[in-house]
């Protein structure tokens, strides 16, 4: 009996300490380096990508899981390309892990012409050259070139050109390229765009390496004065005359398909491309008058087969009625109806058919609420929408890590988690019943709370204290997890910095 309550102590003493917060030790921490990002797909490490200023370059760490410890370190090198002057916070680029090397892709830009580049890493830190993938530079008439790049199915990457001429023409080439192969899988260059044949937008490739984009036609419809930091603006308000969805099929490269997909829209806060096999799906929150007239937001799920010829569900169902009541407020304009406030494309998790779609409204340094919904891709079913609640205000020179309104969702267990800084005040507020005026906004690190908001697959919205900043602060930055069961934040205090590490079944 004696030695059975002995064996029962330790087995309970083991599991209660490998259920507690893990702490790496305190390392140095210099003012000039910066973290940007972390990658944890791997049970025994993760990356963290830094923008050191002091040596004006971006550097990837891999550091062991728990103790943090670097194992390998790899400098980029990016100042052999730009300008000493060029600020790496601003860098548009993608971070990503993909058969256990790391992929930094970003956007070189140098007078009239801009080029892609893409580095990659081994686990050893060694690195491969700059890979130039495709450049763009102003022609005779052309006022301005851009890039938008993204990754695609096949672990491939996606790429836009285009050329904005000044008769509002723009041409724009498409590529696909192979990370596996490192070549370009194929380049297509697209009609013209204008306003009489609209614009492109939402991008995506599928497993059979096809194109998909949706082409959008609207005017400008009237002027609304906004309030940003202080300063009255004039901006336009564009009517959304339709929303068309484009199959560009590797099959007839030379055969371009179009379905529309909805019209007469008064606004546009998202929408997106899912392709699933032989079958594309649009996802799109706008808003549009009902038939009282009165401007509702609406949620959109519409499924085609890909040659356009199929269509499989088109469900349109408005936000829930308690949500827009919570939404109906003035906030820096002259309207205060949820359909005025404009939500942007965050993340997306999926799950099999199931797809959690984030979006969030920000303006300048101000980060503010998040909208969740969960769809169903194999019906088209449209459930669990969910506000989740942000107020962080953040300027410059108030930190040095310009990026503490930043959310940190991840899935896990089919539960959808995002993490927030949040003002300790809020502490006592139910998730359910955000209300804008009276939740307290937070402008500092400091003895700030990590906030974990957990919608499960019943819908319930659970919030729950994950870290209360003090003697070390806790920053949010961009994070990006793959079936982990584990959260790795990081701490700095301005002389030191170190890591936690958390168990996710025990939060």
């Amino acid at each position: 009996m004696f030695r059975i309550t002995i064996i029962t102590f330790f087995v309970s003493y083991c599991v209660s300490l490998f259920s507690q917060p893990i702490y790496s030790r305190a390392f140095e921490a210099r003012k000039k380096n910066v973290p940007l990002a972390i990658i944890n797909d791997r049970a025994n490490y993760f990356y963290l990508l830094r923008y050191n200023k002091a040596a004006h370059d971006i550097t990837i760490e891999r550091r062991a899981k728990p103790s943090a410890e670097i194992l390998s370190f790899t400098p980029l090198k990016l100042d052999s390309l730009n300008a000493d002057w060029f600020d790496y916070e601003k860098l548009d680029h993608l971070f990503f892990e993909h058969n256990y090397h790391t992929y930094f892709l970003f956007e070189r830009v140098l007078n009239s012409k801009k080029t892609i580049y893409l580095k990659i890493s081994d686990t050893l830190g060694r690195s491969s050259g700059f890979m130039e993938l495709a450049s763009i530079e102003k022609e005779t008439g052309v006022i301005e070139v851009n890039f938008e790049f993204k990754r695609a199915e096949n672990g491939n990457l996606l790429l836009i050109a285009s050329q904005l001429y000044g008769n509002s023409v723009i041409k724009k080439t498409c590529l696909l390229f192979d990370i596996d192969k490192r070549k370009i899988i194929w380049a297509k260059k697209l009609p013209i765009e204008n306003p009489f044949n609209g614009y492109s937008t939402a991008f995506e490739s599928n497993k059979n390496n096809e194109l998909f984009y949706v082409m959008i036609k609207s005017h400008v419809s009237s002027y609304a004065r906004k309030y940003l930091n202080q300063t009255q603006v004039i901006t336009p308000v564009f009517f959304y005359d339709s929303l068309t969805l484009v199959s560009f099929l590797s099959a007839n490269k030379n055969i371009i398909k179009a379905k529309l997909a909805i019209n007469n829209l008064t606004a546009l806060s998202s929408i997106r491309l899912i392709p699933i096999d032989q079958e594309i799906s649009i996802i799109a929150h706008f808003s549009k008058k009902g038939n009282n007239e009165t401007l509702t937001p609406y949620f959109l799920n519409q499924k085609f087969s890909v040659d356009l010829t199929k269509e499989f569900y088109a469900n349109i169902l408005p936000m829930d009625t308690a949500l827009i009541d919570r939404l109906t407020f003035y906030d820096g304009s002259d309207h205060n109806s949820a359909s005025e406030k404009d939500y942007k494309y965050l993340n997306k998790f999926q799950n099999e058919t199931i797809d959690y779609q984030i979006s969030e409204r920000i303006e300048d340094y101000y980060y503010k609420e998040l909208f969740v919904w969960k769809s169903d891709l194999q019906n088209g079913k449209i459930f669990h929408q969910k506000i989740i609640p942000r107020k962080v205000f953040s300027f410059k020179g108030r930190t040095r890590f310009k990026n503490i309104g930043t959310a940190m969702p991840f899935y896990y267990d089919k539960t959808l988690a995002i993490l927030v800084l949040e003002s300790p005040l809020n502490f006592s507020n139910e998730p359910d019943n955000f209300e804008y005026h009276s939740f307290k906004k937070e402008t500092n690190l400091w003895r700030a709370n990590i906030v974990m908001y957990k919608i499960a697959a019943d819908g319930s919205l659970k919030k729950k204290l994950i870290y209360r900043n003090a003697n070390f602060d806790a920053v949010p930055i961009n994070y990006q997890t793959k079936e982990q069961k584990d959260l790795v934040l990081y701490l700095n205090n301005g002389k030191s910095e170190k890591f936690l590490i958390l168990k996710l079944d025990q939060l």
